[in-house]
C-alpha cells in the first residue's frame, strides 16, 4: 500500500531507550527563551510511552482488520464485508497512528538531542534506527523467500538497498511497506542534526521550525524534487508540532509556540484533505471528512496535555515496558502477521486470529527488544564511542 495510504507506520522509529528515555529536564532557560520550570530530571513521560504503544498497536490491527477491500480479501482468502463487517470502518482509522508516531517523534527526538554533541547526536540515532530495523529486514527476507507469503518473491537487490534504510531516494521498493515512514524519520534527524551542531538553543529550534513549515508551505509548488524529498510536506507539521510541545515542556507555553503548533495543525489537516498528492488517497479510503479533522485534533490534544503536565502523576511502570516493545511490533508485524493470517485465515475464526496472532507479535517484540535490539544495540554503542570520527588517516599498521 502507497504512503499516500498512511497505512504502514511508526515508529515509527521513536520508542524510549536508556539514552533517548523521555525525561523531564530540569536546566536555566537560554537568553531570550521564557523561563524554564524546574522539573525532577530522571521522571519518565509514561504517558507518552503509553501513547506510542497506543499508535502502534492501533497501526497493527488496521492491518488485520481495516485495510482495503481487495488487499484484505487477498489476505484473508474471504471479502472483508464477510468477516469484519461492521468493525473495518472504525479500525481503518488506524492508518492514522502514522500522524500520531509523527507528533511524538518531534517531541522525543528534540529531547534526547537536548545538550548532546552531534557526535552523541549521531550515535544515539544510528543506534535506535539500525539494530532492529536491520533484524526486521533479515527476518521479512527470510519470511517471504522461505514461506508462501502474499508479498511475492523481490529481487534480492531490494534486500540490499532495504539494508541501507535509503531506498525510498534509491527508488526502490521497501521490501516491507511499513518502512516508508522510516525515511521522513531519517530527513528530520539529517536536518535537525545542522541544529545540533550549533548547540540546541531555544530560539534555535524556533528558527528551524519556522524554516520547515516555510519548506513545506512552498515545496508543493515549487517543483524542486529535491526540496519536496527533504521536508517531506505531508508528514512535515507532525514533527515540527512535536518540538514546539516539546518546548512547551522544557520551559513553559507561550503564544508563539503556540501559534507554531497552530499553524501545523492547520497544515496538518490541510495535507491530510488534501484531494491529491496529500496524506491520504481518497480513492481507497473515503471516511466523513468531520472524523478525520476530530482525530488528528485529538493527537494534538494529547501531546499538549503531556507537553503541559498534566499526566506528569501517571508513572505506570508498564507503560515503560509497553513504549519498549513499540519499534520492534511496528517493524515485526507486518510480513510475519499477514503471512499467519494468509495461512490460517480460512481455518481460524477471524477475531480468534487477531487475537491470538497480535497476542503473539506483541510477545515476539518483548523478546526481540530484550534479547536481540537492546544487547546489539548497546555493543553497537560502544564500539562507536570508542571510534574515531575525525577524517585523519589511522596510524599505520606495524
Amino acid at each position: 500500500m502507497s504512503q499516500a495510504d498512511s497505512t504502514r507506520l511508526l515508529d515509527a522509529p521513536t520508542g524510549p531507550r536508556g539514552e533517548n528515555a523521555p525525561t523531564a529536564p530540569a536546566v536555566p532557560s537560554p537568553p531570550g527563551a521564557p523561563a524554564a520550570e524546574t522539573r525532577p530530571r530522571g521522571q519518565r513521560l509514561a504517558a507518552l510511552d503509553g501513547l506510542r504503544f497506543v499508535a502502534a498497536l492501533a497501526v497493527v490491527l488496521f492491518h488485520f482488520v481495516g485495510q482495503k477491500p481487495s488487499t484484505v480479501k487477498h489476505i484473508w482468502g474471504r471479502p472483508y464485508q464477510d468477516l469484519f463487517p461492521e468493525a473495518h470502518a472504525y479500525f481503518a482509522y488506524g492508518r492514522l497512528g502514522v500522524d500520531l508516531f509523527f507528533l511524538i517523534s518531534g517531541f522525543v527526538i528534540c529531547m534526547s538531542a537536548w545538550g548532546r554533541s552531534p557526535r552523541d547526536f549521531f550515535i544515539s540515532r544510528v543506534t535506535r534506527l539500525y539494530p532492529m530495523y536491520w533484524i526486521s529486514v533479515v527476518v521479512a527476507a527470510s519470511v517471504i523467500f522461505l514461506f508462501d507469503t502474499p508479498f511475492g518473491h523481490p529481487n534480492p537487490r531490494v534486500v540490499f538497498a532495504n539494508l541501507t534504510m535509503l531506498q525510498q531516494p534509491l527508488g526502490v521498493k521497501d521490501l516491507d511497506s511499513v518502512y516508508w515512514t522510516l525515511w521522513p524519520e531519517l530527513c528530520f534527524y539529517l536536518t535537525f542534526a545542522v541544529v545540533v551542531w550549533k548547540g540546541l538553543t531555544y530560539q534555535r529550534v524556533v528558527v528551524f521550525c519556522g524554516l520547515w513549515t516555510v519548506g513545506a508551505v512552498l515545496a508543493p509548488s515549487a517543483d524542486i524534487p529535491l526540496l519536496t524529498l527533504l521536508v517531506n510536506p505531508p508528514s512535515a507539521p507532525y514533527f515540527i508540532a512535536g518540538m514546539a510541545f516539546y518546548l512547551m515542556h522544557r520551559f513553559r507555553s507561550t503564544p508563539l509556540l503556540w501559534g507554531i503548533v497552530v499553524m501545523s495543525w492547520l497544515l496538518a489537516l490541510h495535507f491530510l484533505l488534501a484531494p491529491d498528492g496529500g496524506r491520504n488517497n481518497w480513492d481507497v479510503w473515503s471516511p466523513w471528512r468531520g472524523s478525520l479533522i476530530l482525530t488528528i485534533t485529538v493527537f494534538f490534544a494529547l501531546i499538549a496535555a503531556i507537553a503541559l503536565g498534566w499526566t506528569s502523576r501517571i508513572r505506570w511502570r508498564w507503560l515503560t515496558v509497553a513504549g519498549t516493545m513499540t519499534f520492534p511490533l511496528y517493524l515485526l508485524h507486518d510480513v510475519i502477521g499477514m503471512t499467519v493470517v494468509h495461512h490460517f485465515g480460512g481455518r481460524v475464526a477471524p477475531w480468534t486470529l487477531v487475537a491470538g496472532t497480535v497476542s503473539a507479535l506483541v510477545l515476539l517484540s518483548y523478546l526481540a527488544h530484550r534479547f536481540v535490539e537492546r544487547p546489539l544495540a548497546t555493543r553497537m554503542r560502544r564500539w562507536l564511542k570508542s571510534a574515531s570520527f575525525g577524517l585523519q588517516a589511522p596510524a599505520p599498521r606495524r
